[in-house]
């Protein structure tokens, strides 16, 4: 059995983190230890060690970890002499292993070193449409660079993320999909019985109105405006947004609050911050509001929300597209467009049946095609497809 070794820069919880820590812990279950370096301390490092699981940091500093998707030549080359210290450390870590698997775009750039001077096979992780205009032509260049000359395989997380790094340059042949898994015997329970949903609602300041839940980081481009002026299209609909914003969001996060006070929503739109039972939040709301204003590589909320059998209305474009069959398992509307996501929504709460119809079947499409021992299955292919470097 190969020696797999995950690097990633960020401790913090994102959808890459989640996702590495649910491959890590599943394959740990099944006899398989997949140890993790961070490049920063946070709490999936802390949650990895509490759970079992192998887990370290080799600091990066703070030069390397200011690097961002906008960042030009200039902030690079600040940062190198950071990087090549780094580097050093993690190569002499990586002889022990027989594949490297970075999990993010930093990681991307100081592991591939590493790895290179190891002379051990390197992996990397896609999680971001590499052709979103978010991305520096700077920064989209390194990586199809890094992708295509630093690295034995690449894992997409969608089949859209991976044509979008083709697009920009990436070879096709290297480049693997490998979805992101569930845990769904373990993380998805029966739906909320109503004494739950009147609690819940209760706590969140609501009355016993149809509710729709939105869950993620608060920031402009995941559209939290979008949803509100949809709501307010809606007379009898109330919502919940779940998630907090970071310093950099934290002016657009004031600004929807304002919004709602300055349309008298208030009592019937609610901000609960971070929480940490998004699952029994998303089984005591009546749908699950995708309302990204930019294409996303994948969707975990999407296949969160059709797992706990709620209907699902998302925005169209990304990987979206392969979890939602449109009109059959969930909604898709055009990006920015609150009349159609009202429309839906009303659509919804006024039919039962259509309610009913799209939460069976799409916790049928995400249980069958998105389960966390595929996943892992799929990336263990990769590693043990891999010759040494």
């Amino acid at each position: 059995m190969k020696k797999i070794l995950f690097v990633t820069h960020a401790a913090s919880y994102g959808g890459a983190e989640l996702f590495l820590r649910d491959v890590v812990l599943h394959a740990r279950s099944s006899g398989q230890e997949w140890p993790v370096i961070f490049l920063a301390d946070g709490p999936l490092k802390t949650d990895l060690i509490d759970a079992g699981a192998t887990a370290k940091t080799v600091s990066a500093g703070a030069q390397i970890l200011k690097l961002k998707r906008g960042s030009n030549v200039r902030e690079a080359l600040s940062a190198l002499y950071s990087i090549y210290a780094v580097v050093k450390v993690l190569a002499k870590e990586f002889r022990n292993y027989d594949v490297i698997c970075a999990n993010s775009q930093k990681s991307l750039f100081i592991a591939g070193l590493a790895a290179r001077l190891a002379r051990k096979p390197f992996v990397w992780i896609l999680h971001d449409l590499v052709s979103d205009q978010s991305f520096s032509g700077a920064m989209r260049r390194a990586l199809v660079f890094f992708a295509n000359h630093m690295t034995s395989a690449v894992v997409a997380n969608s089949y859209a993320a991976k044509d979008a790094l083709v697009q920009c340059g990436g070879k096709a042949d290297k480049i693997s999909v490998v979805y992101n898994g569930f845990d769904f015997d373990t993380n998805f329970g029966d739906n909320a019985t109503e004494r739950d949903r009147a609690t819940l609602l209760g706590e969140a300041g609501l009355s016993d109105l149809p509710t729709v839940g939105l869950f993620g980081r608060i920031a402009q481009w995941k559209g939290q405006h979008v949803l509100i002026e949809a709501v307010e299209r809606v007379p009898r609909l109330q919502a919940i947004i779940v998630g907090d914003a970071t310093y950099q969001d934290g002016s657009y996060f004031d600004q929807i609050r304002a919004m709602v006070e300055d349309r008298n929503l208030s009592h019937r739109v609610k901000f609960l911050g971070f929480r940490k039972d998004v699952q029994r939040l998303m089984a005591t709301v009546d749908i699950v509001a995708h309302t990204s204003t930019e294409p996303e590589p994948f969707g975990r909320v999407i296949v969160e929300g059709m797992a706990q059998r709620r209907p699902v209305i998302a925005t169209r474009g990304g990987g979206v597209g392969e979890i939602i069959d449109h009109p059959t398992n969930g909604i898709l509307c055009e990006a920015g467009d609150s009349v159609a996501l009202a429309e839906a929504m009303r659509a919804i709460i006024t039919d039962d049946a259509m309610a009913s119809r799209l939460a069976e079947a799409g916790y049928q499409k995400v249980t069958a095609r998105f389960s966390i021992e595929r996943s892992v299955r799929d990336l263990k292919d990769v590693f043990d497809g891999l010759s040494r470097a």
